[in-house]
């Protein structure tokens, strides 16, 4: 009996001095095609040199749209110029306007559904439905920009909208679940034939994401933004109330969020939401993580989120 506790005690001790290889996600890499499904550009940002690190980070393709902070089609010339000397690299999206407040302005209506035909976009660029203010930006008196998704703007808009075959940005974030969701479903369920885009999986807790894509088989989603947990929010109790982000701290996909990613394959779409120039700059950094992210899947899996969604949603081939 003492012979079989020594040689326990020998094996236990032999096994702690082997060294260990913790799982990390450097172990697979996608390699495959990328499509970046959304970003955006202004006047404080080298397009020539943004170019540039979305063609050393192996993009193919990217859905790309100007940001009109100051006034409605600041900066629209200028990505219609890029996408004029970059032709097979641009997918080209309207402008986002920031000055949208509770409803869809009548200008912003006719202005963008005018340009659809004049400069071919391919998608309506980020609507900012509901934003909470961040720490790195804009600082409201509400707390919040906000528009009503059922308001008579976006009604009006999207009945427009419908001819054109092409899909729709909506952004909102879930720290005001009860009060937009419901709205929300609405508007999904009530335009059926009309294919929606929600950025950053909308911050949502995988409960939530599973409840709006369930419910809505019209609603693609983009993992931008969702490789971390959320930091930057001004007020603590809304960012409390977002969903975790898709890795641990060493670099794993976290199980909750891998069950959701094979099972809504199909409806979500790799991006960067590469905007401000801090995040410009960083550009091949963030590709770079969501390749170790996409690697961590089976391949079939990765391909569909990396390139082959956006793809069908947007009406391109990669190359």
């Amino acid at each position: 009996m003492q012979k079989i506790k020594v040689f326990l005690t020998v094996l236990f001790l032999v096994i702690l001095s082997i060294p260990t290889k913790s799982y990390c996600a450097d172990d697979r890499m996608y390699n495959g095609l990328l499509i970046d499904a959304m970003a955006q550009i202004d006047e404080t940002v080298d397009s020539s040199i943004a170019i540039q690190r979305v063609k050393r980070a192996g993009i193919s393709k990217i859905a790309l749209f100007a940001r009109s902070r100051r006034y409605l089609s600041e900066n629209e010339q200028a990505v219609i110029s890029i996408k004029k000397n970059n032709p097979n690299l641009i997918i080209l999206g309207s402008p986002k306007y920031f000055l949208l407040r509770n409803d869809l302005e009548k200008e912003y209506i006719s202005h963008t559904l005018k340009n659809i035909t004049k400069h071919n976009y391919q998608f309506i660029g980020e609507i900012l439905y509901s934003h909470a203010d961040k720490s790195h930006g804009e600082q409201t008196r509400t707390g919040e920009r906000y528009v009503d998704p059922l308001a008579y703007g976006t009604n009006a808009f999207l009945n427009s909208l419908l001819k054109y075959a092409i899909p729709i940005m909506t952004h909102w974030e879930v720290y005001a679940w009860e009060r937009d969701w419901p709205r929300f479903k609405k508007l999904y369920f009530k335009n059926r034939d009309q294919k929606f885009l929600i950025p950053h999986m909308a911050f949502a807790k995988p409960s939530q994401v599973e409840e709006i894509l369930s419910c809505s088989p019209n609603v693609f989603m983009t993992i931008s933004k969702k490789e971390k947990d959320k930091r930057a929010y001004s007020d603590r109790g809304k960012a409390q109330k977002l969903g975790s982000g898709f890795i641990r701290k060493n670099g794993v996909l976290r199980n909750k969020w891998r069950f959701i990613l094979e099972k809504y394959q199909d409806r979500l779409l790799f991006a960067t939401d590469a905007h401000k120039r801090w995040r410009w700059q960083k550009y091949e950094k963030v590709v770079k993580r969501h390749r170790k992210i996409l690697g961590q899947l089976k391949v079939s899996i990765a391909k569909k989120i990396a390139y082959k969604n956006a793809e069908k949603l947007y009406g391109v081939t990669a190359n």
